[in-house]
């Protein structure tokens, strides 16, 4: 029966949620405020949308019909019967948490996905207010808790997945928030049945909190085998002490909770992997997808990774959680997703750094050292069985355990404080440094929520995905066959936005005979069954053979003049760039193509590639997953961004190799171009005197060097124009180019660096950062004679 002295703990603890609450509440509130449209997929990051996507998927199609199976996707044989792609390497609670939050929205993309976004806030909220409450047990201070969550809860890959639908994010740092809470009421109070509860809630979402038992339970069960060996004074007495220790351990309830935890995991894999291999996953259980992700997962069955390359990209991680991104930012460097295989050196410097500081003062802890160490170590024992996984070592959501090292560094930096200093002094700290962390927080949450700011991406999305909801709602339950790509911008969005529906996608031989009842096309094709004439991106037909799509389309595309010719002939028409070859053999279908699209207005592009001034697509970009072969034709099309372009670069390559072919394509200007280029051209010429008049009129200004001409025209525009741009310093110069002692930034004047319109002329050459003493520029035609120069 319940009494109150049994809830008297968690009254205790409600007296002091105020300041943690109001701190939630507060983070909540700035990531909803900074972090961005939660309700659309358009960031560019392939791994947050690929998992955000997929996870959604299965929590859509979760349910008895299917015996809970983590299906991604599914679809009916001709016999009628079901078909699956399994997921089933994580357990099922997270899906089914997802699956409760978009319950109620029916087939409302935009809500579903805003639903579940927000639940993934809620907890990440969640474990700050777990953190915070774990930390005023431990350090008996508010202030050092005020302090040290929002910091460790301000690193960017906190922040980036604060929003991630999926286990190994927000949702297993919740689980660890809940278990790190628990196993601090253990130690202060012996309550090992709400541990209990608390780690079976954490297994049942997701399987980092294994990596947080791991130190727990090994340092837990050291600590008790010391302290019986400690209590015996002669050898006698050692040896019976140690026996004692042994029957003691079999008791203990480090031994009780690992078992337990591990049953309890054991139990859902289990379920998991019975589902996938009664779905026909494998003729053997040990053939199953989930069976082998366990193995890859523990190192087995593998090859292991170099173990310093390993340790620069954690130390990288590490750096990440301990340097909150508003700081990361004004000292210099970005602590952003990396790339692959190539950390910069100086977070990883830093991670190393912060690791060692967190392990040195663990040294000075005397109280509660178990929990101090479990929080330091729980980000390396996640890590380390991952060495032997070449690819999830590259993941930047792998940094999220990372936040337990960077809670600890905070928390014992304000605690040690006390140490040297008079306890009002480090009072005035901690304090002080309370007072910096709310702010810290916001700034992190803004510059983080700028990474992938992208207003075009987010209105395609938001007229892509009401789009999908009517057809959703047309075809589920039905047979749905998707036809080559423009609706998606990757196969797994498919199967979230359709499920519901059997969908399915065969790749190459999408233009094969089918018997479903629908047809979902990425463009429009005037065939009778359209039944969504007045849609711009997904387009629902019935009962049309996929064939007669595919036909109807080449002789559309034959019936244009292709943009430009190479080894494919390319097309740009309706928003959307066309690759067609007749006739076509494997080695032209299997090469992967590459789109480079550069905007007229860099503000355009997401914020974290308006450095480089252009929009790269090129990895799977090929016509086996998102084109079609027929009739000895290959046929692929991609749709474009809704902004202008001023040029597009594209062609096909050999990864690492070679690239074999290329064309550059300028799009014609329209209204929004010509206006952009017309303002731009104003503003310039307005700035003032020209630094120099030749040919063109060169102005220096913002880092830049910009060339006008009025009247002007394509004949004005020819040739090519040199630039030489001589430093103060030669050592500013890359080593190659000391001896020469300039920069040569030469260029013709086309997209994306001029631009000849409305009789005039304009181009704009950005100049590097160094001190310039001398600019040297001109034209001239190869060959021939130069046209005009100025310095």
């Amino acid at each position: 029966m319940l009494s109150f002295a049994s809830i008297r703990p968690l009254v205790a603890d409600w007296r002091g949620w105020s300041p943690p609450l109001a701190l939630a509440l507060f983070m909540f509130a700035a990531l909803l405020a900074f972090g961005g449209d939660r309700g659309y997929l358009y960031r560019e990051d392939g791994i947050h949308n690929f998992n955000t996507v997929q996870t959604l998927a299965i929590a859509e199609n979760l349910s008895p019909k299917h015996n809970f199976r983590l299906a991604v996707r599914v679809w009916r044989d001709e016999d009628g019967g079901f078909r699956y792609i399994l997921y089933s390497r994580f357990p099922v609670g997270g899906f089914a948490l997802a699956k409760l939050a978009t319950m109620p929205f029916g087939s409302d993309l935009v809500a579903k996905t805003l639903a579940a976004r927000v639940l993934m806030l809620l907890m990440f909220c969640g474990a700050a207010l777990l953190a915070h409450l774990s930390i005023i047990r431990i350090t008996g201070s508010r202030w050092v808790a005020l302090a040290a969550v929002p910091l460790a809860f301000s690193g960017l890959a906190a922040l980036y997945y604060a929003d991630g639908v999926f286990n190994e994010g927000v949702m297993d740092a919740f689980g660890a928030a809940l278990v790190f809470h628990g196993m601090t009421v253990f130690i202060q109070e012996g309550r090992f049945r709400q541990l209990l509860v608390k780690t079976c809630a954490a297994v049942f979402i997701g399987w980092h909190v294994y990596a947080l038992l791991l130190p727990f339970i090994a340092l837990g069960l050291g600590g008790e085998t010391l302290a019986l060996l400690r209590s015996a004074a002669s050898a006698k007495e050692k040896a019976k002490a140690a026996r004692a220790a042994l029957i003691s351990l079999a008791r203990s309830r480090y031994v009780a909770l690992a078992a337990i935890a591990i049953l309890f995991g054991s139990a859902l894999l289990t379920l998991n992997i019975v589902n996938e291999y009664t779905s026909g996953g494998g003729d053997e259980l040990s053939e199953t997808a989930t069976f082998r992700s366990a193995l890859l997962r523990l190192g087995i069955n593998s090859w292991e990774l170099e173990w310093g390359a390993f340790l620069e990209r954690q130390f990288y991680r590490v750096s990440g959680a301990v340097a909150p991104y508003a700081l990361a930012r004004a000292g210099g460097y970005d602590v952003s997703i990396p790339e692959p295989f190539d950390p910069p050196l100086a977070p990883a410097v830093l991670g190393a750094a912060a690791t060692l500081a967190a392990l040195a003062a663990l040294a000075f802890v005397r109280r509660y050292w178990t929990l101090a160490a479990t929080a330091v170590l729980f980000g390396f024992c996640w890590t380390i069985p991952l060495r032997y996984n070449t690819r999830n070592p590259v993941h930047a959501f792998e940094g999220l355990p990372y936040m337990g090292l960077a809670l600890a560094l905070f928390a014992l930096a304000l605690v040690g404080a006390r140490l040297l200093l008079d306890n009002r002094r480090a009072d005035r700290i901690a304090i002080a440094a309370a007072a910096l962390a709310a702010p810290i927080f916001a700034l992190s949450v803004f510059h983080a929520g700028q990474l992938d700011e992208d207003p075009h991406g987010a209105e395609f999305d938001r007229i892509r995905m009401e789009e999908l909801s009517a057809i959703r709602e047309t075809t589920r339950g039905k047979r749905v066959f998707l036809f080559p790509e423009g609706v998606f911008r990757d196969r797994q969005e498919n199967d979230y936005y359709l499920a519901g529906s059997y969908a399915r996608i065969k790749p190459l031989d999408i233009c094969s005979p089918t018997v479903e009842d629908f047809v979902i096309g990425g463009y429009r094709v005037e065939l009778p069954g359209l039944l969504t004439p007045d849609n711009r991106f997904a387009f629902l037909y019935e009962s049309t053979a996929p064939l007669e799509l595919c036909r109807a389309e080449r002789r559309r595309l034959e019936s244009l003049e292709p943009t430009a010719r190479s080894v494919f002939d390319v097309y740009l028409q309706d928003g959307a760039l066309s690759y067609m070859k007749a006739p076509c053999d494997r080695s032209d279908y299997e090469k992967d193509f590459y789109r480079y699209i550069y905007p007229v207005d860099l503000d355009d592009l997401p914020a974290r590639l308006r450095g480089d001034g252009f929009h790269p697509t090129r990895y799977a970009l090929n016509i086996r997953g998102r084109g079609a072969v027929f009739d000895d034709v290959c046929l692929m099309t991609l749709r474009l961004p809704t902004y202008p372009a001023a040029a597009i670069r594209t062609g096909q390559w050999l990864p690492g190799v070679e690239r074999l072919w290329e064309v550059i394509i300028t799009p014609p200007l329209d209204a929004e171009a010509r206006a952009f280029y017309e303002n731009a051209y104003q503003t310039i010429a307005s700035s003032g005197e020209p630094a120099a008049r030749a040919g063109f009129d060169l102005y220096l200004d913002d880092g830049a060097l910009s060339y006008l001409k009025a009247p002007c025209g394509e004949g004005d525009a020819r040739g090519r124009f040199f630039l030489s741009v001589h430093p103060a310093n030669v050592e500013d110069l890359p080593a190659d180019r000391r001896e020469i002692g300039h920069d040569s930034l030469n260029f013709t004047f086309a997209p994306p660096v001029g631009v000849v319109f409305d009789g005039k002329c304009m181009a704009n050459r950005p100049l590097p950062d160094y001190e310039i003493e001398r600019i040297e520029t001109g034209q001239w035609i190869p060959g021939g004679e130069r046209l005009w120069d100025a310095e």
